[in-house]
């Protein structure tokens, strides 16, 4: 944030059960009653981490590092899906609360106004809460937006969204364009990581780029497959386009193909964010100009390792993250110049 078809949130990148988790749910005893194993152990204790949708490869990241972490610390995660829907997460949530299980709660929104009741749920029952990847309030800050918030580890999405529109915009100068002429083509808006990267995008171009015109937007529901069709019907009713953003990486992958089919691959550029594999090597053969940085994994190592210091009482000496600002080797975007120090992470 299995219709995502594994696109990320993108972004989002890329999208984003009751008690129908997902993940290791064991042993059907109270791990708020655990208690030190002795001979100087750590505490044994039992997180809760709530993500929005698992089919999403992006997301499946986070859910693996988060236990790799758990699992050299001593502790264990029990994932929970919410399949992208903002009902199921609260349902789940209110799972969580009344099984009495979980000695924390990772908490990683679909969208952050509707789940901040979640929060203030479980810490009235008494359950340490850390915010992980969708910032908890209407806010996109790493402040608290709930009383009691042990913590926060998230990603931007008004960094992102900008950074997109900055890589369009040094996109539209390299094709010496003015005016520059662009598709804007984003993910599901009842996520969030859409929806708020999609409004900075806008607002960023609106205010600091007047040479880009934006022809025509749409959504591609971070589907690589629908993402094609949109942009090829979109590059034949514009054949003067220079460049098509993107919030979703695996549609940009999908749409090198719509260029080389329409034989437009040496005019048009593509601007993107995710910051995979594929997408930081094809940037490297120079078939996608740019992408904005997500850093899937050290964003859940960060939070699992928050959370399960709040679990045990610790402090938690940095209690809050800006993912990308604070976490990313390079910056904001991976480009032709610094795309050999950068690490992807899915």
């Amino acid at each position: 944030m299995g219709r995502l078809r594994g696109c990320a949130v993108t972004m989002l990148l890329a999208a984003l059960l009751g008690m129908a988790a997902c993940g290791d749910d064991d042993d059907g005893g109270s791990a708020n009653q655990a208690a030190s194993s002795g001979d100087g152990a750590e505490k044994s204790v039992h997180i809760a981490h709530f993500v929005a949708v698992q089919a999403n490869p992006v997301e499946q990241i986070i859910i693996d590092s988060a236990k790799q972490v758990a699992k050299e610390q001593g502790a264990e995660i029990t994932t929970f899906d919410s399949n992208n829907d903002i009902q199921k997460e609260l349902s789940n949530c209110n799972d969580a609360i009344a099984s009495q299980k979980y000695d924390a709660f990772l908490l990683k929104a679909v969208s952050g106004p509707p789940i901040m009741s979640c929060a203030r749920q479980a810490v009235a029952a008494g359950i340490p809460v850390v915010v992980q990847g969708t910032p908890l309030g209407p806010e996109q800050t790493t402040k608290p937006q709930v009383k009691g918030i042990k913590g926060s580890v998230v990603t931007l999405f008004t960094t992102y969204g900008a950074t997109i529109a900055d890589i369009t915009e040094k996109a539209c100068k390299q094709e010496k364009a003015d005016p520059c002429k662009i598709i804007y083509l984003f993910g599901p808006l009842a996520f969030d990581g859409a929806s708020v990267s999609r409004k900075a995008f806008l607002e960023k171009v609106k205010s600091s780029y007047p040479d880009i015109q934006v022809v025509a937007t749409a959504t591609q529901n971070y589907d690589p497959d629908q993402s094609s069709t949109i942009m090829r019907q979109l590059l034949q009713k514009h054949p003067d386009l220079n460049v098509v953003a993107n919030d979703c990486e695996q549609c940009a992958l999908a749409g090198i193909n719509v260029l080389k089919n329409l034989k437009l691959q040496d005019k048009v550029l593509q601007a993107t964010g995710g910051a995979s594999k594929a997408g930081v090597a094809a940037i490297k053969r120079g078939d996608i100009f740019a992408t904005a940085a997500l850093l899937p994994a050290s964003e859940a190592k960060a939070g699992a390792e928050m959370a399960i210091k709040a679990a045990r009482g610790e402090k938690i000496d940095k209690p809050e993250v800006a993912v990308v600002e604070d976490l990313s080797p390079v910056g904001p975007f991976i480009d032709k110049r610094n795309a050999d120090q950068f690490k992807p992470e899915w």
